[in-house]
């Protein structure tokens, strides 16, 4: 061979035939490529955006209160290496509970804390601070 080949398009042809992607090809049946019209949105203004007045600065927040547990340790025989324990210190108030010990006590200690000691604590609607439960 001589390395004209004729084009794979069976029609008539025009100028010399190169390998293309799809076969061998005359410029006529050539790839043509492609124009891409591509829509541009118009250039819309946005509004401006005013900064929010200026409020007043808040107090700063304290903690008021917090809640010691130590999850304690299971061994894998269902048996407690180190039993769970927790305490709270309320700070609004002054009240400083008991360790207790075991995860009956500790789940008990923290549904007292969320119920009644709330409920009673006088400081803690006084005061605004991050409260442990």
């Amino acid at each position: 061979m001589t390395g004209v080949r004729p084009c794979e398009v069976p029609a008539a042809h025009d100028g010399p035939v190169r390998l293309y992607l799809g076969g061998w090809r005359c410029t006529t049946h050539a790839p043509q490529p492609r124009t891409v019209h591509a829509e541009v949105a118009p250039a819309v203004r946005t509004p401006v955006q005013h900064r929010p007045a200026r409020r007043t600065p808040e107090p700063p927040r304290r903690v008021t209160a917090a809640l010691f547990i130590d999850m304690g340790r299971q061994l894998s025989n269902g048996t407690w290496a180190s039993k769970p324990r927790a305490r709270y210190e309320c700070l609004a108030c002054g009240h400083e509970s008991d360790t207790v010990v075991g995860a009956l006590a500790v789940t008990a200690l923290i549904s007292h804390i969320r119920t009644t000691h709330r409920a009673t604590c006088p400081g803690f609607t006084t005061t605004e601070g991050a409260h442990a439960a």
